[in-house]
């Protein structure tokens, strides 16, 4: 029996959905993919033609293939749990929470020893999940009382409080943060200041003060110093936001900060309004309010807006990898120039 993981509304997504399948989509502690490959290591893959070459070469597994004319059974994988960004934000401290006993039986190696003597913890500390190799230093605070909190292997804690449910992916660090109920980071990022209610991909970098909130960022994303979200709207009212240029959409939420695609980064002290998309590639800086609204392969702030020119992008990029030791691989370079190709129409409306 193969489990057949398709795509879901990805049209819905965007920006994330650019440069990624919804399937890579993080919510809780895993994303769909790997909620099947728990299951079994039988999983074939359904994905938009221009995505299908970079699928390949990350997950190693049948990429559009038709597995049924081979003779083969197979099932179809529900993913995602909600339809839209914004309705997985709002629940995703319940989303945490509800993966903690599974993270457990997967992980069975972890110490509550790596917690400093120093450390505080608040609550049940069986509700505290610390992974092989991670580290929380003295000082800390550890809040589990609401929910559940996930250290995953190799993760460090510095000078920061956690309030649960909160995931925090291998190899992260939260230095200096205050990481409040429903944050869920991918592997690798670096998170300082206020964070609450938010998905981070992986490899985000938030190093400094500032505040994100229910916000959803994809990889490689960069938030300056006291770059800062709005989450909520003066009158308390719901919020839109915009799918495409074309499509706008009444949230029927509350609480919604900024979709921001991959490799955008966000200057020192810049603002980003309710409901914000930003997307791919981008370089946002200058301070005041950006538009809720900014195509992918923009640049620019408060003085003005070009077009990123894309290798110029292009060497951004490859320099943020390299200093993480990661190579741009040439399928995922391809993805970014198919995205800087369909989005020129959209960025030629709004360079006016």
């Amino acid at each position: 029996m193969w489990l057949i993981v398709e795509e879901e509304r990805p049209e819905n997504f965007a920006p994330l959905t650019l440069t990624r399948a919804t399937w890579e989509l993080r919510f809780g502690a895993w994303c769909p993919l790997e909620r099947a490959l728990l299951q079994t290591p039988n999983v074939a893959l359904r994905v938009r033609p221009h995505l299908a070459a970079y699928a390949r070469v990350k997950t190693g597994l049948p990429v559009n293939e038709d597995i049924e004319a081979q003779g083969i059974v197979g099932q179809k994988f529900s993913g995602l749990p909600y339809p839209t960004p914004w309705e997985i934000l709002a629940h995703s401290d319940k989303l945490i929470a509800a993966d903690y006993e599974l993270w457990c039986a997967t992980y069975r190696d972890f110490k509550l020893s790596s917690v400093s003597p120093g450390a505080h913890i608040i609550g049940d500390a069986t509700l505290l999940h610390v992974g092989e190799g991670a580290s929380v230093q003295a000082g800390c605070v550890l809040d589990v009382s609401n929910g559940p909190i996930m250290l995953a292997p190799g993760v460090q804690v510095k000078y920061s409080q956690i309030v649960g449910p909160v995931f925090m992916g291998t190899g992260s660090i939260a230095d200096g943060a205050r990481l409040r109920p429903g944050v869920s980071l991918g592997h690798g990022c670096k998170v300082g200041g206020e964070v609450s209610a938010s998905i981070f991909q992986s490899r985000v970098n938030k190093a400094h003060e500032g505040f994100v909130g229910h916000t959803w960022a994809g990889r490689w994303v960069n938030f300056g110093a006291l770059a800062t979200t709005s989450n909520l709207k003066n009158t308390y009212g719901t919020i839109r936001f915009h799918q495409s240029a074309q499509v706008l959409v009444d949230t029927q939420s509350q609480f919604l900060g900024s979709i921001i695609g991959d490799h955008t980064k966000i200057g020192i002290g810049q603002m980003l309004n309710t409901g914000s998309h930003i997307g791919v590639g981008c370089n946002l800086f200058g301070g005041g309010v950006a538009p809720k609204y900014v195509p992918s392969f923009s640049w620019g702030g408060s003085a003005g807006w070009s077009q990123y020119r894309l290798e110029d992008c292009l060497k951004t990029v490859r320099a943020t990898l390299g200093r993480r030791q990661a190579v741009l691989r040439p399928e995922s370079e391809d993805v970014l120039r198919q995205v800087f190709e369909a989005s020129a129409g959209e960025r030629a409306k709004f360079l006016g």
